[in-house]
C-alpha cells in the first residue's frame, strides 16, 4: 500500500495545537492501511480458524449454518468448470471404505473446479443411493480416474485447508484414524462435501433414514455409538487383530458413559441410535438403558449375513447370493445408518472404523460432541 497517496490537508495553527485535526488525520489514514489487508475480522474465530497466510479470501465464501444452538461453517462448493476434463473414481468393499477413499478425491476435484464421475459399477451404483449434484454425477471412468484411490497430492489445494488439532494426551480410538482420516475430520471443504451428499441421498436411503429420524426429531437429547465387532468375519478384519473388542464391556462402558453425560445435560426425553454389524448390540441397549429411553428401531429390518457383513473385503462371496434389488436394499440401509450417526447430538467411537468417518465429520461440522473410547472411559475430542 503506498501511503504517500493519503496526503494531509494543510492545517491551521488552531488545530495544530489542540492536536485533535492532527490525530484525527493519522486514525484515519491507519484505518485505510489497516482495511486495506482484507481482513475479515473476529468473527469466524468461534467456528474455523485457517492456516496463517492462507486463503483469506475462501473466508468470504462461507456460510454459518444454525443448528439449535450451535452454529456449524461450510464453504460454497464452487462450481465445476464446464470445460475442464472430469476425474472420475469407483468403491470397493464397505461403504465406509468406499468414501473413506473417495473423499479425498472429491475434495481434490471441487478444489480445482473439476467435475465427478462416480463409477460406482460393479455391485450397487452410485445414482442408487445418491442423487447427482452438480458436482458430482454417476458416469463412466475417465482418463483420470483414481478407482477406489486418491491424488498423492489431494489436499494441495489452499480450499483445502483445515483447522489443526493439538495432540491427544492420552491415547484414544482418535489416534487409529490415519492422517488423512483427521485431516477431513477438521476441513471445511471436506465437511461440506458430506454435508451435500446428506441433503442429497436417494430416495430409496431415506426411506430407511426419514423413519428413524421422526423417532429421535424430538428428543431433548440424541445419542448415538457405533460398535463394530466383526460378526466372525474372516479375511482382512480377522488379520486386524487391534480392531478386535469386548463387546460386553464395550456396551456396558458406553452405556455408563452416555448416562453420566444425560446427567450432565439434564435432558428428560432421551434418544439412542446404536448401528453395527450385530443385531445383539441393539437388542443389548434395549433390555440394559433406562426405561425412558428411546432405542431407535429400524422401520423394516433387512437379514443379515451370518458371518461377516455384507460389503466386506475385496472379493468376499458373502453377499454374492444377493439379487440386485437386496444388494442394493442392503448397502441403502447401511448409508442410512451411517448417515444417522451425524445427526447426533453426542457421538460415541468405541473403536475404529471407517464407517464412522462420516458421522464424525458432520458432528465436528456441526459443533457436537465426539466422545472417543480411552481406557475404561470415553474422551471427548477436541475438548
Amino acid at each position: 500500500l503506498d501511503i504517500t497517496r493519503y496526503k494531509m490537508a494543510p492545517f491551521d495553527a488552531r488545530s495544530m495545537a489542540s492536536g485533535k485535526w492532527f490525530i484525527l488525520r493519522i486514525f484515519l489514514v491507519l484505518l485505510v492501511c489497516y482495511s486495506s489487508k482484507n481482513w475479515v475480522g473476529p468473527i469466524f474465530m468461534s467456528t474455523i480458524k485457517p492456516e496463517p497466510d492462507k486463503d483469506s479470501h475462501h473466508r468470504n465464501e462461507t456460510s454459518s449454518i444454525s443448528s439449535g444452538d450451535k452454529t456449524a461453517t461450510y464453504i460454497q462448493l464452487p462450481l465445476p468448470n464446464a470445460s475442464a476434463p472430469p476425474i472420475s473414481f469407483s468403491g470397493c468393499c464397505g461403504i465406509g471404505h468406499r468414501l473413506k477413499r473417495n473423499l479425498p478425491t472429491m475434495v481434490y476435484a471441487i478444489s480445482h473446479s473439476r467435475p465427478l464421475h462416480a463409477n460406482w459399477a460393479h455391485d450397487v451404483m452410485w445414482s442408487v443411493l445418491f442423487n447427482d449434484t452438480a458436482n458430482i454425477k454417476q458416469g463412466p471412468a475417465v482418463q483420470e480416474d483414481y478407482a477406489n484411490g486418491m491424488p498423492s497430492n489431494w489436499n494441495n489445494s489452499s480450499l483445502a485447508w483445515h483447522e489443526k488439532i493439538e495432540p491427544q494426551d492420552k491415547y484414544t480410538a482418535y489416534q487409529h484414524y490415519g492422517e488423512e482420516e483427521q485431516m477431513l475430520f477438521e476441513m471445511p471443504l471436506a465437511q461440506s462435501i458430506v454435508k451435500s451428499l446428506s441433503e442429497n441421498l436417494s430416495s430409496l436411503v431415506l426411506s430407511f433414514l426419514e423413519p428413524m429420524r421422526e423417532q429421535y426429531a424430538k428428543s431433548d437429547l440424541h445419542l448415538c455409538v457405533h460398535v463394530r465387532e466383526g460378526n466372525n468375519e474372516t479375511g482382512d478384519w480377522q488379520r486386524k487383530e487391534w480392531r478386535h473388542i469386548d463387546v460386553i464391556s464395550i456396551l456396558n462402558m458406553t452405556l455408563v458413559s452416555m448416562r453420566k453425560f444425560t446427567k450432565q445435560s439434564n435432558a428428560e426425553k432421551v434418544s439412542v441410535f446404536v448401528a453395527s454389524d450385530t443385531k445383539k448390540v441393539r437388542s443389548w441397549f434395549e433390555e440394559n438403558a433406562p426405561a425412558d429411553w428411546h432405542v431407535v428401531k429400524p422401520a423394516k429390518e433387512l437379514p443379515r449375513p451370518e458371518n461377516g457383513v455384507w460389503f466386506g473385503e475385496f472379493g468376499s462371496p458373502t453377499n454374492s447370493n444377493l439379487s440386485q434389488n437386496e444388494l442394493n436394499e442392503a448397502m441403502a440401509e447401511a448409508v442410512a445408518d451411517m448417515f444417522a450417526l451425524g445427526e447426533c447430538d453426542a457421538l460415541f467411537i468405541p473403536s475404529y472404523s471407517s464407517f464412522s468417518i462420516v458421522g464424525i465429520i458432520l458432528a465436528r461440522a456441526e459443533r457436537r460432541k465426539v466422545f472417543f473410547h480411552w481406557f475404561r472411559e470415553y474422551i471427548e475430542y477436541p475438548s
